[in-house]
């Protein structure tokens, strides 16, 4: 992992402490925080008296990160400070979407006019009932047409509703045109 960074420990440990991401990535810095010394490695570290140039690039990397209070948190820090901005520019997408979604479904006139369709099928079939003179219906009640069938078993609820559909209002089949941030926003 050290190999990876050309910049010398000491400038590293700076940019780290000033959060200079010019210096660093966000995968050196991951990488960095994965390979911070535990304590048994700096318990080791400090009782070593020899000659520090001696040490490998490992142990020198160690002790130049003990002198950094806090270094795994530091380093966890930087890392959010450098994808921040690009996690709020996907959220922002991302909100962006779903708001455009959201006004195309309520604005979608063949989206209207395939709901208000659902009801009077509904209507119908719940005439003579408490249900049978609904003003609306709850989304998940979509989910039972494709539940509810004739009696010889063979269609559906839905599949009547895109028959009818497609016989009587072959204008609404493209409704889905009118929902083009529908995809992304799910």
């Amino acid at each position: 992992m050290l190999t990876k960074i050309t910049v010398p420990l000491p400038d590293m440990l700076n940019s780290v402490l000033a959060l200079d991401a010019s210096a660093l990535n966000i995968d050196q810095v991951e990488s960095l925080s994965k390979f911070c010394p535990t304590k048994e490695e700096m318990e080791t570290l400090k009782n070593y008296t020899g000659n520090k140039e001696m040490l490998g690039k490992c142990e020198q990397y160690f002790m130049e990160l003990m002198k950094v209070p806090r270094a795994e948190s530091k380093l966890r820090v930087f890392a959010f400070t450098i994808t921040f901005t690009s996690q709020v520019s996907d959220l922002r997408r991302n909100l962006s979407t779903i708001n455009d979604a959201t006004k195309e479904v309520k604005e979608s006139a063949k989206l209207r006019q395939i709901m208000q369709t659902i009801l009077t099928l509904g209507n119908a079939i719940n005439q003579g009932t408490a249900r049978g003179s609904a003003i609306g219906f709850k989304l998940d009640s979509i989910l039972k047409l494709s539940d509810t069938r004739a009696r010889n078993n063979k269609m559906t609820l839905m599949h009547y509703l895109c028959k009818l559909l497609a016989e009587k209002m072959p204008h609404l089949l493209d409704f889905d045109q009118d929902l083009s941030h529908l995809e992304a926003a799910s």
